[in-house]
């Protein structure tokens, strides 16, 4: 499944299930051993991971889960701050991380790389994509595909937390013509300069509209706003407005 398929299939999802269906899906075409996402807290709600989608079988999950609620969720991501982090680059000589890996041996996969999200409503989840490449395999691929697995996983929360009815869509200010079109060109691939061309504007104009528009989505990061805006059908995939 390509990207853009994988997107247009979470903006039809009417369900939890529908989104585990996708994943699945998703992984089989894909060659990844699992795909895992993982809603950790969530300001409306205070179950324990309130929403978990995850590829991979019960018993494995159980014991994933078991370990992570050995330890702070995410202990092995301190100091990362907001970037993805490849379980490469961990130090496993730690206790917590030693931890981390035993569960990865275990079955979950050899390589993975994590996405923290921070929703705009303060809800906090876990992205993760484990695979079982040669380490220079892994490096090509995750070189090639990063961007397009953020952008799937900011759309993916938000989309599994209005199904959920864990995040209540406030009133908003309506994003304007420019404002969309910023947006859609970012959703496509396209840097500032590009979408500046493209209007026939500056590419300052541009980062200003694009600014404005996560301020009016409420949301930290530009690509949550792109998310967003999918979500709520502002803008689309491949599709100028």
């Amino acid at each position: 499944m390509e990207f853009d398929t994988v997107l247009a299939a979470i903006e039809r999802a009417r369900n939890i299930t529908d989104l585990s269906f996708i994943l699945n899906e998703w992984r089989n075409h894909s060659g990844l051993a699992h795909i895992i996402y993982r809603a950790t807290s969530v300001p409306t709600c205070d179950k324990q991971n309130p929403v978990l989608l995850a590829t991979c079988g019960e018993a494995l999950m159980r014991h994933h889960l078991e370990e992570s609620n050995a330890r702070p969720d995410g202990a092995f991501l301190d100091g990362h701050a907001f970037l993805p982090v490849d379980w490469m680059t961990l130090d496993r000589t730690t206790s917590t991380d030693r931890r981390h890996f035993v569960e990865a041996e275990s079955g979950i996969g050899r390589q993975g790389l994590t996405l923290q999200i921070r929703g705009p409503y303060g809800e906090r989840a876990l992205f993760t994509i484990v695979s079982n490449d040669a380490d220079h395999q892994w490096y090509r691929w995750r070189y090639l595909h990063l961007r397009d697995f953020h952008l799937v996983a900011h759309y993916l929360h938000d989309r599994a937390m209005k199904i959920a009815g864990l995040r209540s869509i406030p009133g908003m200010r309506p994003l304007s013509r420019r404002e969309r079109q910023s947006l859609q060109g970012v959703a496509d691939g396209r840097t500032p300069q590009q979408i500046a061309e493209s209007l026939a504007i500056s590419a300052s104009a541009v980062h200003l509209y694009l600014r404005s528009a996560r301020r009016k989505l409420n949301s930290a990061t530009i690509a949550q706003a792109v998310g967003k805006a999918i979500c709520l059908e502002l803008i689309g995939i491949n599709k100028i407005n």
